[in-house]
């Protein structure tokens, strides 16, 4: 009797140890189950679609760079001299010369993208405009972009800088300023201006003083410039654009260190916006009954 007690109670144990590995087996089941749904609802199990096919135009600059430079400023906007210019001066930049295992791009062939890029605005130039247009990937127009920023950037000030008193353009400017008025009026030899740079969109801040008189969002800009060749010697850039240019103006170096960068006896000219100053001349009006 106690040799079939024995045996019912192992027979008993084996049928419970069963039972739990079923219940086990069945919740790992489960488990299996919804994580399948899981990824299947989270993932894409087919082949990626190829990328769209690329008719790259930049061998069309090469022709209207020689034939068409109508075309090519128009595309780029500059003219190819100013371009071979730009590319003589940015092109022993360490940026362009890393070292990495894939090569990068031509550094005429990422200057003419970041051109294209910044010359235009709007739907017109959007990524992937300029990567069909260029037969690179977006990524590839994006850091050429900033490669070409960075390089420009870091040459600021070779490219804008007010003239020396004996430079060899400022007696051009005083020439200009002679023979195209009268040489009592030699020393006005710089002119300023102020435009607006358009924004992509309303600031998220104080979007309504950015508002301009154009009914565009913009920033300000104050340009000093030289009127015998219009080459910008000094900037300022940053009031919103409803800013009126009298106030914009006083934000500038050239009004706040005006004894220091220009000569005795000289002046820049300007229109009626501005003040008038001894060394700031704009344009007046005569009173009707002057």
């Amino acid at each position: 009797m106690s040799q079939l007690s024995g045996l019912s109670s192992s027979h008993s144990d084996t049928s419970d140890y069963s039972d739990d590995v079923g219940v086990h087996y069945d919740r790992l089941q489960h488990t299996i189950a919804a994580l399948r749904d899981e990824v299947e609802r989270a993932c894409i199990f087919h082949k990626p679609d190829q990328p769209p096919p690329r008719a790259p135009q930049l061998h069309m600059l090469v022709h209207h760079k020689e034939h068409r430079p109508h075309l090519f400023r128009q595309k780029l906007r500059v003219n190819p001299e100013i371009f071979d210019n730009i590319l003589d001066q940015i092109s022993d930049h360490p940026i362009f010369h890393n070292q990495s295992n894939n090569p990068q791009l031509p550094v005429s062939i990422q200057l003419a993208i970041f051109l294209n890029r910044a010359g235009h605005y709007g739907n017109a130039i959007s990524l992937e405009d300029v990567a069909q247009w260029a037969g690179v990937s977006v990524g590839s127009v994006i850091n050429c972009t900033n490669r070409v920023m960075v390089a420009l950037l870091e040459e600021h000030d070779q490219f804008i800088f007010f003239p020396d008193d004996n430079s060899e353009d400022a007696e051009l400017a005083w020439r200009f300023a002679e023979t195209r008025t009268c040489p009592e009026w030699r020393g006005g030899y710089l002119a300023i201006d102020g435009s607006t740079m358009d924004l992509f969109a309303k600031p998220a801040y104080f979007g309504e003083t950015f508002y301009d008189r154009k009914s565009k969002y913009s920033l300000g800009c104050q340009a000093v410039i030289m009127p015998h060749n219009l080459m910008i010697v000094d900037y300022c850039l940053g009031q919103p654009g409803s800013v009126h240019d009298a106030y914009a103006f006083k934000s500038t170096r050239l009004y706040e260190e005006h004894a220091n960068l220009l000569p005795d006896g000289h002046w820049v000219w300007a229109d009626s916006a501005y003040p008038l100053e001894p060394w700031c001349i704009p344009p007046f009006k005569k009173p009707h009954n002057g």
